[in-house]
């Protein structure tokens, strides 16, 4: 499955917010294995992204070491069976020049098939090993870093970017180095506190941040995402997780802020593009089900008609066969574009699949709906393609038409008429419309 255009300038920007947060970015298909990468991910293990493509899921096992892949196969099955709310772990990578990188490696499912079983998985790779090199030099220290030393295992075994200590009942808040970075703010000049947190907290968040806060006090456990505005009135995401540590007898957390910026752009894509065929860019079938199923229930309720309007195109084989299936693109193309811009925009245009389409007119009766097919129908018959070579040939289409009935059980009924129609229509001849009984 492809992936949705993004402009020239949205990508110069996103490269750039990954290159200040060194995060290596990837994408990955669960079915299918594709996977996509970054830039910044091949650097990070000595590589240029060129030298490894064609990637897949197997180029990132090919550099995990062994021993680990345990590690991130729980931590996988943990996510995807609801366990966790995110895929988190840390493990060892093998360099190009042979030495061991610690990677901490975070993701979440962004979209699921229609059986239930994960789909799209998008995350990153954090390049960890001097953090795990100063948690190995500060076990080596004295007895008077071992607090330091158990802050800073807490922090990283939560998943830092950054780290924070906060007092709630002091008000008294300590930010790394990196929070400010992530707020925007420089440490030279701003001081923080609990009071001062909550007047980044985007205003829309607010109440759930509050929320969270007064469940932590009680469970001990601090974990939200939120937005936060920063003094240039540039709007970030943030994930902060933290973790109550009784210091005389006061309300005192330990926890980790990350920028999920990124993320959220990836998984507001992946989502958009789990609804929309990649070649014509209009609805896909799940989306068409699911408001198949809503106009049925508006229908069984309150008798608000529906119909629908099956569309095949007529003799497409021969069309790939002749001209080639970038023609045939060319025509599925047309047809959608026809659809799309020719229905209202309460109605479900959609790519059901192959040369078939569909269209969900709510509110509709079956006469209109009729009419409607037929202007569809005449529209794409007098559209002229052409091939690369200058072959100029034109296709038609067969319709079906339903609507609701009063007898139906299911909404699947109306199809199961329209698509009967459908064929009839390609039985006796093609290049029509037919009601469906």
């Amino acid at each position: 499955m492809g992936q949705p255009p993004v402009s020239g300038d949205r990508v110069s920007a996103l490269e750039t917010i990954i290159d200040v947060a060194e995060l290596g970015t990837w994408i990955w298909n669960v079915q299918t294995g594709e996977t996509e990468f970054n830039d910044y991910w091949a650097r990070m293990l000595g590589y240029t992204l060129a030298e490894l493509e064609p990637t897949s899921i197997d180029t990132w096992l090919y550099f995990l070491i062994e021993e680990d892949r345990p590690v991130s196969e729980q931590a996988l099955k943990a996510h995807f069976d609801g366990e966790a709310s995110v895929y988190d772990c840390e493990v060892r990578v093998r360099h190009r020049d042979g030495r061991l990188i610690w990677i901490r490696d975070f993701g979440r499912v962004v979209s699921w098939t229609p059986e239930g079983q994960p789909e799209w998985v998008s995350g990153a790779h954090l390049d960890i090993t001097s953090h795990k090199d100063l948690e190995q030099s500060l076990r080596e220290e004295s007895e008077a870093n071992r607090e330091l030393i158990q802050t800073l295992e807490r922090a990283q075994e939560i998943g830092n970017l950054g780290y924070w200590k906060a007092n709630l009942d002091a008000g008294d808040l300590y930010w790394s180095e990196k929070v400010f970075e992530i707020f925007g703010v420089s440490s030279d000049t701003f001081t923080p506190s609990v009071n001062a947190f909550r007047t980044f907290v985007h205003a829309e968040d607010l109440a759930l941040v509050d929320a969270m806060e007064v469940q932590a006090r009680q469970t001990g456990l601090f974990d939200v995402e939120h937005r936060v505005v920063r003094p240039d009135g540039s709007v970030r995401w943030v994930y902060e997780r933290g973790d109550y540590t009784p210091v005389g007898g006061g309300h005192v957390f330990i926890g980790t802020v990350r920028d999920i910026t990124e993320q959220k752009e990836q998984e507001a894509r992946l989502r958009e593009l789990s609804f929309t065929d990649p070649l014509t860019q209009i609805p896909n079938r799940r989306v068409f089900m699911e408001r198949l199923n809503e106009s049925y229930e508006l229908f069984s309720r309150r008798e608000i008609p529906a119909s629908v309007v099956m569309i095949d195109i007529d003799h497409f084989k021969a069309v790939n066969d002749t001209y080639g299936h970038g023609a045939g693109d060319e025509v599925i193309g047309n047809v959608a574009r026809t659809l799309a811009d020719r229905v209202r925009e309460s109605d479900v245009p959609c790519r059901l699949g192959g040369e078939e389409f569909g269209v969900l007119l709510p509110g509709t009766g079956i006469e209109e709906a009729m009419d409607l097919a037929e202007r569809l129908r005449v529209e794409i018959a007098g559209y002229a393609c052409t091939t690369y070579r200058g072959e100029v040939f034109q296709v038609t289409v067969s319709a079906g038409v339903s609507r609701f009935n009063r007898e139906d059980e299911h909404p699947e009924q109306a199809l199961q008429r329209a698509d009967a129609a459908l064929y009839l229509a390609k039985a006796t001849g093609r290049n029509r419309v037919m009601k469906g009984a």
